[in-house]
């Protein structure tokens, strides 16, 4: 069977030899010893800057600044609340005069107390009268 009979009846061509494999590259290394071992990378993860919930009370609190990571002790703000205008309120009704009604924005335990941070400024929180 000649090539041109065999293209007819949809054989294919026969398969030439291919050249051997070339031989790889030389190595550019300069040691000729073991293979040194890398050095290890080591990652550092920090702590979340809020592992939970500030637990503020009435007063100044002792606390890390989760804003600009310093140890402070917060500034309170006092200011009324809903509780505060209610107490009012009853005194004035109560006593029958108006005499009564500003005792209650004297008081620090009826006003909800702001905390903020000293060095930034920082709002951290509020306490609510109990």
């Amino acid at each position: 069977m000649d090539a041109t009979m065999e293209n007819k009846m949809g054989l294919p061509p026969p398969y030439e030899p291919l050249p051997p494999n070339p031989a790889p590259p030389p190595s550019y290394g300069f040691s000729t010893g073991p293979p040194m071992e890398q050095p290890r990378t080591e990652v550092v993860t920090s702590q979340p800057l809020n592992p939970g919930p500030i637990v503020l009370g009435p007063g100044p609190t002792g606390l890390q600044c989760p804003k600009c990571n310093k140890s402070i002790v917060t500034r309170v703000d006092y200011v009324p609340n809903n509780r505060t205008h209610i107490v009012s309120a009853g005194l004035c009704v109560i006593a029958g005069c108006c005499c009564g009604c500003f005792v209650p924005y004297c008081m620090k335990s009826c006003k909800t107390a702001n905390h903020y941070c000293p060095k930034c400024t920082a709002y951290l929180g509020s306490a609510d009268p109990s």
